[in-house]
Order: structure tokens, then C-alpha cells, then sequence
């Protein structure tokens, strides 16, 4: 036994767009009205006020944050509606692209580990240089510390210098005299 299904219900009515709007009814443009030019009355010279600077114009500023987001919501917005989402989640495409999505998560987690380790190797090789530059710090202090130094001059016959306070050495005229013939003597 069929059943006759009424003529409405053969086809679906279209679903309306979120992303346009209906048309707005026009107004009719109105005509110019003509007026009178009527001629103004005399004025007696009125004193000027100093020319100011022309005021500089600023940049337009950047696009505030609600702005952009509200632009981005409606582009989102109307993404279930196209014909390529509906078309794709009712075939079998919607798999591979959701498989594609997955490949791409595991490529990624797989990147930062790969970054990590580097990240652990660097980190190895920081500390074992640091290491290696406190062991060579460390000998340059015993081969250029004090210690080692005064036992080498004693060895050679020198003396470390005694601690006194400095004081002025007075010479007298006939000094300067004396010194020069002495290096004169030596050779110098």
C-alpha cells in the first residue's frame, strides 16, 4: 500500500545563509529644494584671531582585539554552512582529513621531543665545558699564584719588599751631578 506524500514535503526549503543578511527596502532619493540667496547684511571689520598651526594627522591606529575577533567569529561562523564542510563530513573524505589532522599531532609531538633532547645534549655539554674551564681556572691559579712566585725569587736570591710606609727621598743639588757620572762610568 503506498502512501501519497503531500507536494510540500518533496522538496526541503533551502536553509537561510548565516553569512548574508536580507535586503534592505530602499528609500526614494529626494529632490533638491531650491532656496533663495538672500544677500547678508554689512558687518563692521571684526579683528582676526592669529593664524595656528595646521594640526598633524595621526596614523590610523591598529585594529583594536574585539574588533579582529568579531571579524574572526564570523568567518567561523558561516564554516558548517559551506558547501565543501557539508559535502566532506557526509563522505568518506571526512576520515582522511581527520587522519591527516592526527599525522600532523604526531608530527608535532614527535618535533618537540626531538627539540627536548637536543635541549638534554646542549645542557650535557654546558656543564662538562663548565667543568672544564673551573679545572683550568684552577691551574692557572697554582701556576700564577703568590706562593709559587715568592718560592721561585727566594730560590734566585730576591726578597719580597718589606711593608713600610712610603716616604720622600730628599737629594741635594750637586745629586743629579753625581748620578750622571756614575752612569757615565757604567757604560750607560
Amino acid at each position: 500500500m503506498a502512501v501519497a506524500v503531500p507536494k510540500s514535503r518533496t522538496a526541503p526549503a533551502p536553509r537561510p545563509s548565516r553569512t548574508t543578511a536580507p535586503p534592505r527596502p530602499r528609500k526614494p532619493a529626494r529632490k533638491p529644494t531650491r532656496t533663495r540667496a538672500v544677500p547678508a547684511p554689512a558687518k563692521a571689520p571684526t579683528r582676526r584671531a592669529p593664524a595656528r598651526k595646521p594640526a598633524t594627522r595621526r596614523a590610523p591606529a591598529a585594529p583594536k582585539l574585539a574588533v579582529v575577533a568579531g571579524r574572526t567569529a564570523v568567518a567561523v561562523r558561516g564554516l558548517p554552512d559551506s558547501s565543501l564542510v557539508v559535502r566532506m563530513t557526509q563522505g568518506r573524505l571526512w576520515i582522511g582529513v581527520l587522519g591527516v589532522l592526527l599525522v600532523g599531532i604526531v608530527a608535532l609531538n614527535v618535533a618537540t621531543l626531538s627539540f627536548a633532547t637536543a635541549a638534554g645534549k646542549i645542557d650535557q655539554q654546558i656543564t662538562a665545558l663548565e667543568k672544564e674551564n673551573s679545572m683550568l681556572e684552577t691551574r692557572e691559579a697554582e701556576r700564577f699564584g703568590t706562593a709559587r712566585i715568592r718560592g721561585e725569587a727566594s730560590q734566585l736570591g730576591l726578597a719580597m719588599p718589606t711593608v713600610e710606609e712610603p716616604r720622600l727621598i730628599e737629594y741635594k743639588p750637586g745629586d743629579a751631578a753625581t748620578a750622571a757620572a756614575r752612569l757615565a762610568a757604567a757604560g750607560g
